[in-house]
């Protein structure tokens, strides 16, 4: 707990520098805005998850989390590319259990992606740009919950391919134009990697090897098994240091089909500051 307090009071100290850098910076010139926007982005933000994974147990989890995202952002005229680490730390906890026998558990969260879009046309009189492309992510969920016995440690690695859409609009706010968009990825194929179905490893085998063993009882799957739909709708305001201010809301939801399914639903609100160099 310590640990996490750290972590959110550090993250504050660097956003809050970096927010007043990004506010009063120097002034760019005309000719540095015709070249290629290209940003570092770091971002603070809060985390709500609602669970069901029937490795760990048949209740309903519900929990929250720090989330701390860091990447790198580039715009051209015709192309969006965006690479994002996000990173959530937290704990869930039954939410419709009247046993109370299953304290908080832990829950941790590393999100790598990287998505390439490029302009389709404009749509709705002109007024929405339409960008399309594919997008690669990297997802692993750790659960700890040390009351249980086979689910003491769940989770679930997921990697993968999908269509990558996003709709942009310039919206004037307090006197400058702002972008206003939505960006909505869709499932192609996903190489999913889950505990065995007792979730037990015989430590005292010399010859088990636990991570071949996951390995190779790991799956494809395609939408129909595995689906995993990420719809953000974000706000970009440009500041006067050719900084820009992104504000962001996330709804991540995936559902896996097997013998032992899963169900996930997470909502982020985030604060991310973008630095152009």
């Amino acid at each position: 707990m310590q640990r996490t307090k750290a972590m959110i009071n550090l993250g504050w100290v660097i956003l809050i520098g970096g927010f007043s850098n990004t506010c009063f910076g120097q002034e760019t010139t005309e000719t540095q805005k015709k070249t290629p926007d290209r940003f570092i982005t770091y971002g603070l933000g809060s985390m709500i998850v609602k669970l069901n994974d029937e490795h760990m147990s048949d209740l309903n989890y519900k929990g929250g989390s720090v989330h701390i995202n860091i990447g790198g952002y580039k715009r051209k005229k015709n192309t969006l590319r965006n690479f994002q680490i996000g990173i959530g730390i937290g704990s869930i906890s039954p939410k419709d259990d009247n046993r109370q026998i299953e304290p908080k558990g832990q829950y941790y969260r590393v999100d790598l992606s990287y998505s390439q879009q490029y302009f389709i046309q404009s749509i709705l009189n002109e007024q929405i740009r339409w960008y399309s492309g594919g997008k690669v992510k990297s997802h692993t969920n750790i659960r700890l919950n040390p009351q249980l016995d086979t689910g003491f440690i769940t989770f679930l690695l997921a990697n993968g391919f999908f269509a990558s859409n996003t709709f942009e609009r310039d919206v004037k706010m307090f006197s400058r134009m702002v972008i206003v968009g939505w960006q909505l990825d869709l499932p192609l194929l996903n190489h999913i990697i889950r505990p065995s179905f007792l979730n037990v490893f015989d430590y005292v085998n010399p010859e088990g090897n636990w991570v071949k063993e996951r390995v190779d009882d790991s799956r494809w799957y395609a939408i129909n098994k595995y689906s995993n739909i990420t719809s953000t709708i974000y706000m970009l305001y440009p500041l006067s240091s050719s900084n820009i201010i992104r504000l962001s809301y996330e709804w991540d939801f995936y559902r896996i089909k097997s013998m032992l399914e899963a169900t996930s639903i997470s909502s982020t609100i985030s604060f991310s500051l973008l630095f152009k160099f």
